[in-house]
């Protein structure tokens, strides 16, 4: 009687080790619970379904990391040839000279980044201007003389947002910029030129 009560001791002792559950039911036979079984199935769910989100999350982090290279690229700098020499400028600045730039108009004289921008000056009052909002824009003439005062003191107008445009009525020239507009015109008399400057 005393080794059976020893062994039953043991029993217990050795299921209470490998965490499992003895228990007897209402006839006095003993069971294994499967109540623990299932509950350690279900947090390796827990844990499956987690590592899953982190895989989701890890695509995430990784998505962001390559649009912030692609933003980068946007950024990167390319060199220009001016009279003056070499100059280091944002990629955006070498595209708006390659789409706008007449040949005619020589190589660059210089170029010069301001407070909203860059401005790329050629001969005869040629400019090559641009800067992130607009995607670049050449000025020239009269309208460029108005606009470099503006970019210099005043800064309301922003820069081109494109080139130049006939007036319908032919009597001058208007130009639009991120705040406003600069027209050369007569007014459609024969009056002289005149700039008129208007603040969007």
């Amino acid at each position: 009687m005393f080794s059976r009560k020893l062994a039953a001791s043991a029993a217990v002792l050795t299921l209470g080790a490998t965490s499992l559950v003895a228990c007897s039911d209402d006839d006095g036979n003993s069971t294994t619970s499967t109540e623990v079984v299932s509950e350690t199935a279900t947090e390796t769910n827990t844990t499956t379904e987690t590592a899953g989100n982190t895989s989701t999350s890890s695509a995430s982090s990784a998505a962001s990391s390559s649009a912030t290279a692609s933003s980068a690229n946007a950024e990167a700098t390319e060199e220009i040839k001016t009279a003056a020499g070499t100059a280091m400028v944002p990629a955006g600045v070498k595209a708006a000279m390659d789409k706008y730039a007449d040949p005619a108009w020589g190589e660059p004289m210089a170029v010069e980044e301001v407070e909203d921008g860059w401005i790329v000056t050629y001969d005869q009052e040629h400019y090559i201007t641009w800067n992130p909002n607009t995607g670049g824009a050449p000025t020239w003439g009269q309208i460029a003389n108005e606009w470099m005062t503006d970019v210099r003191l005043d800064k309301k107008l922003g820069f081109p947002l494109a080139p130049e445009t006939e007036n319908s009525d032919k009597s001058g020239w208007t130009q639009e910029f991120e705040r406003g507009t600069i027209e050369w015109t007569r007014g459609g008399t024969n009056d002289a030129f005149t700039a008129i400057v208007t603040e969007k």
